[in-house]
């Protein structure tokens, strides 16, 4: 239980997302915890580098800054913009001092980079929601170790983190929330009228960006193998993305123009699977959590992936769906095949599917979850080294990525 705040104002939290200008996974997850966050005890403001993203956080009523966000050492250019840095730490100082904010989210580890020092400036926590797996290189120049606390949507992403001896005590998981009344509140769609799918098809439904990371070219080499053991299926796929041209060059090649249809990015998923489909199928090459096979279950599906990632945390093989060794496309076509030939065991993973995502991802267990670790970190005073006070810290920078490796991102003492 929380402790109540009687005539005491909310805490104020400072929201940080770096990301592509668009509403995706993490995009989605951070709206929803916003919207669903008890007012009386937090207030929220987003800092982030999206126009799109700072469009649908205004539209919730919540404070909302937007800056570019170039970070020292990353993938894109500018690789080493000091002043920029140095500005970034600056304007979260001010917008700390300016809200009174009492703990930072930063929505992925790339905001830590300069909230890390700005947190400790200012002698307040810093929580990083990691929403993928980051490489070594990315653990170290974006300061991960430095925060506070680290929480992955998975086991599978905050596993380097323990596997570099991270204190556990400065780790949590907590999985992904839907907002299943928003999704379910989705007009139901059946396509297969107007697509002209025959009445005895078997209807896959395959949601993502077309990334060669999610896997949609191996589904589409599946549909081979099921129409071999005489299956009437047809494959949809939702999402858009930059293999889009190649994926629709392997359908011609493949010859199955009447047998698979890519639909685009689609805003009413869950009406689409709900009203048009009879299976989920992924073959994500990589994936930190599985929002889509949480969705997918909401809609009442069985679902059909790989057994990699933290996909394992969103699907009870053998009881929502059934998980087959990542990139077999031959396993993967059997699974579906299984779940063809035996719709009574296809409807009942659904049903356990939905019901287990009612009682583990809703957005309110989530943000009740968060809203108890805030309260956590909050109610701890931030001990931090004083050399983070002392303004050489930031001069020092300059002097070479060795020395900024060895002031800034070792583990605190």
């Amino acid at each position: 239980m929380h402790k109540l705040k009687i005539n005491q104002k909310p805490d104020t939290i400072l929201f940080t997302h770096y990301g592509d200008n668009w509403i995706r996974g993490s995009e989605r997850c951070l709206l929803d915890l916003i919207k669903h966050l008890d007012k009386s005890r937090f207030t929220a403001v987003l800092w982030c580098n999206q126009q799109v993203m700072a469009d649908q956080a205004k539209a919730l009523g919540i404070k909302v800054y937007r800056s570019d966000f170039p970070l020292l050492f990353g993938w894109h250019s500018p690789h080493f913009h000091l002043p920029a840095f140095v500005g970034l730490i600056k304007q979260a100082v001010k917008l700390i001092e300016r809200h009174d904010i009492k703990l930072l989210h930063a929505n992925s580890a790339a905001p830590c980079q300069w909230l890390n020092f700005a947190a400790r400036w200012c002698g307040i926590p810093l929580l990083c929601h990691m929403h993928s797996v980051y490489q070594l290189r990315d653990r170290l120049t974006l300061g991960l170790y430095q925060v506070t606390m680290a929480v992955g949507v998975s086991r599978y992403v905050i596993g380097p983190l323990l596997t570099d001896k991270m204190p556990t005590t400065r780790t949590a998981v907590i999985a992904n929330g839907i907002d299943t009344q928003r999704l379910l509140d989705q007009k139901i769609i059946n396509l297969r009228d107007s697509l002209k799918i025959s009445a005895g098809d078997f209807v896959l439904a395959a949601v993502g960006s077309l990334i060669r990371r999610k896997g949609m070219d191996l589904i589409i080499k599946a549909v081979v193998k099921l129409i071999e053991k005489q299956v009437p299926v047809h494959l949809l796929v939702i999402g858009q993305g930059p293999e889009a041209h190649n994926l629709s060059q392997l359908i011609q090649q493949l010859g199955l123009q009447q047998r698979v249809t890519m639909l685009g990015e689609q805003d009413n998923v869950i009406g689409i699977l709900r009203g048009s489909a009879d299976l989920f199928v992924s073959a994500a090459r990589e994936e930190a959590f599985g929002l889509v096979f949480t969705e997918a279950s909401l809609a009442g599906l069985a679902v059909v992936g790989p057994e990699t990632g933290g996909i394992a945390d969103a699907v009870v093989n053998g009881t929502t769906g059934l998980l087959v060794p990542a990139e077999d496309v031959n396993a993967l076509a059997d699974a579906v095949h299984n779940l063809y030939l035996d719709p009574t065991l296809s409807r009942a993973m659904g049903k356990a599917g939905r019901q287990h995502v009612l009682d583990n991802f809703t957005i309110e267990k989530n943000s009740r979850q968060f809203a108890l670790l805030y309260d956590k970190l909050i109610e701890t005073p931030a001990v931090y080294p004083p050399w983070y006070k002392n303004e050489s810290v930031y001069i020092s920078l300059s002097n070479g990525y060795k020395r900024f490796i060895k002031r800034g991102l070792i583990y605190d003492r």
